[in-house]
């Protein structure tokens, strides 16, 4: 049996953001996802942004990940920073096969 060359597959970035952002919604215990101006203005007319809290860089083969989110109160920060690492990073693989060289959790605040 010959192999064939089918052609190349690209995964857009923001397809990689909303992943990350669905993973990191998952970890119980986080309020919500932080977005910069741009992203709350857009959210304000009624544009949902499922990207917000997310930004993403590349390497050569490998990808950095900086979330931004607020948590729940009585939540240990700790534990639910690294969740969130764990299931970004899962999630990641699972879908594109990329590897993650750092997911850098930023909890900038705390919802009652």
């Amino acid at each position: 049996m010959s192999k064939q060359n089918l052609g190349n597959v690209e995964i857009r970035p923001q397809a990689l953001a909303v992943i990350v952002s669905i993973a990191t919604k998952e970890v119980e215990g986080v309020s919500k996802m932080i977005g910069n101006f741009t992203t709350n203005a857009l959210e304000k007319i009624g544009k949902k942004e499922y990207i917000k809290g997310v930004r993403l860089s590349f390497d050569e083969k490998d990808v950095n990940v900086d979330i931004t989110c607020t948590i729940k109160s009585s939540q240990q920060l700790p534990i639910i920073a690294r969740e969130i690492q764990k299931n970004v990073r899962s999630s990641i693989y699972n879908m594109t096969e990329l590897n993650v060289k750092t997911i850098n959790v930023n909890i900038v605040g705390i919802d009652y």
